[in-house]
């Protein structure tokens, strides 16, 4: 069986935020996407990446001043990238995440941002997988 790569449950073609967006801006589009992480981008250059946990106390302190649009999010995304390719095997990368406790990583291929995997992601492919592997133990 072949070894399943990161390309195979990334979310390609993730949406970006610049590194200059204020923090309600952030808050808005991960709302609207529905995501928890959003990769940060300096015009051109990948720098961060932005997670729920980075707003929460922006957040609190949005709530506490209406009308104020906080902090860049430059400032609060974490600049310690876990960087993969999407031909790395999964199971490399996913240990690699669980290992230094990340829920994504930045997926780059050459300079490009190509994709994001994040923990759902891993989730949705380790159930694929189980499918597989239980349909080829019943003979299906």
């Amino acid at each position: 069986m072949l070894t399943p790569t990161v390309r195979s449950v990334m979310t390609p073609a993730p949406k970006v935020i610049e590194a200059q967006a204020d923090t309600a801006t952030a808050h808005a589009l991960m709302e609207e996407l529905d995501v928890r992480h959003l990769p940060v981008m300096d015009r051109d250059r990948l720098v961060g990446v932005l997670s729920e946990r980075d707003l929460r106390g922006a957040r609190a302190f949005l709530d506490h001043a209406p009308g104020v649009l906080g902090p860049v999010v430059g400032d609060l995304c974490s600049r310690n990238l876990l960087v993969v390719g999407p031909d790395d095997p999964l199971d490399e990368a996913a240990n690699t995440m669980a290992d230094r406790k990340v829920g994504a990583a930045l997926v780059v291929q050459g300079v490009e941002l190509v994709g994001i995997m994040t923990c759902v992601d891993v989730c949705r492919g380790l159930t694929t997988l189980v499918g597989k592997l239980r349909a080829l133990s019943e003979g299906k």
